[in-house]
């Protein structure tokens, strides 16, 4: 036991590296960044459950009856074919 604590002790006697000084602030700004993501995953995560939500109600319960529409798909009244008579 004497010799791990003799190698212990010549461990704790060496001076730390320079390196390490610099260490807290790259590990705060990733623990920062770390955050951020798991923010914006849950945003996104809530967000694409409030739309499947909604769009499973508003096929539960439509508003209106469905009624077919007079004018083909996409045609208004206001199109240059309609405007012009043909």
């Amino acid at each position: 036991m004497t010799d791990l604590d003799d190698y212990l002790g010549a461990v704790r006697a060496m001076p730390t590296d320079a390196r390490l000084a610099d260490m807290e602030p790259a590990v705060m700004g990733g623990l920062a960044r770390r955050r951020e993501r798991m923010t914006a995953r849950r945003s996104l995560m809530l967000a694409g459950l409030l739309a499947i939500g909604v769009g499973w109600a508003g096929s539960i319960m439509p508003a209106a009856p469905a009624q077919a529409s007079s004018l083909p798909i996409g045609m208004s009244d206001y199109a240059p074919s309609r405007l012009l008579g043909q």
